[in-house]
């Protein structure tokens, strides 16, 4: 797949089968601009999709994995305060759209005890995936929490596979291969 086709495929909406931001690195520097910036007006239309969505449609303080079986879970832990989260999800946008057909789906976990602080990080930055709202930390000390972010990736048989605390863009590519790995497992 050339860079040419590429660009077409984010300009149609079209899943790719890698990640975009490897075919950005292998890309030349006009067409590695080009696909940028398609990625930009991508993401800032999921944040604008956000920004209509009412706060009644983030769920209360409970996390039911059971309408997930069969699907690679990507549980991240967020608060509103937290630098690196700002980093991460644009990225979770990006994961959640291009793994979605393969049974993949993030689910946000935000900690902070004022929702105002956490709404107002979501008018920021958007998310095209669910959110949970757990200002007591009910779910967070279930699944041992130990830094901001932090994130558990549950394959398909509801088993936690891999956890990062922390999100570094160095990283990026073991997350992705963590991913890929899982979605690729046959379904139970």
């Amino acid at each position: 797949m050339g860079s040419d086709d590429i660009d077409q495929a984010l300009l149609a909406g079209r899943r790719l089968r890698a990640p975009p931001a490897r075919f950005a690195r292998s890309a030349s520097a006009t067409n590695r601009d080009r696909v940028s910036v398609v990625r930009s007006l991508f993401l800032a239309a999921l944040g604008a999709m956000a920004l209509l969505t009412p706060p009644a449609a983030y769920a209360g303080a409970g996390l039911d994995l059971g309408p997930y079986k069969g699907k690679v879970v990507y549980l991240d832990f967020w608060a509103s305060w937290c630098v690196p989260c700002r980093q991460s999800f644009p990225w979770m946008q990006e994961v959640q759209a291009t793994y979605a057909r393969q049974g993949f789906v993030v689910i946000a976990v935000n900690v902070d005890h004022d929702r105002g602080a956490a709404e107002q990080f979501l008018q920021a930055h958007g998310a095209n995936f669910k959110l949970i709202f757990d200002p007591n930390g009910d779910i967070a000390a279930k699944y041992k929490i130990s830094g901001m972010p932090m994130s558990v990736l549950i394959d398909r048989d509801g088993r936690v596979r891999f956890s990062h605390v922390g999100f570094y863009e160095s990283k990026e590519d073991t997350y992705v291969s963590q991913i890929h790995q899982l979605v690729s497992e046959r379904a139970p």
